[in-house]
């Protein structure tokens, strides 16, 4: 009983940590996360509050293909960006 306790506390704790990984981002360190979807053109980080805080994981996926992230425009809790 005692183990399943435990590896139930370490995967609850391990969905709150914060990925380096721009594709698991978890932007506030909630329980969701943010949903990351693009490709070398651009890139949709979803479940934020303002642009801001999604440019660096913008970043960081627009990095994989040598190319850096500008905004394009935001639309409720999704910021678009190109990855030029």
């Amino acid at each position: 009983m005692l183990r399943l306790v435990s590896i139930s506390a370490a995967l609850i704790l391990t969905g709150c940590a914060t990925s380096t990984d721009p594709e698991n981002a978890n932007i506030y360190g909630g329980p969701f996360g943010n949903n990351v979807t693009g490709n070398e053109h651009g890139v949709i980080i979803g479940n934020v509050w303002n642009e801001m805080d999604a440019f660096p994981v913008a970043e960081r996926f627009c990095g994989q293909y040598g190319k850096a992230a500008k905004h394009k425009s935001t639309q409720g809790y999704r910021a678009s960006f190109d990855c030029v």
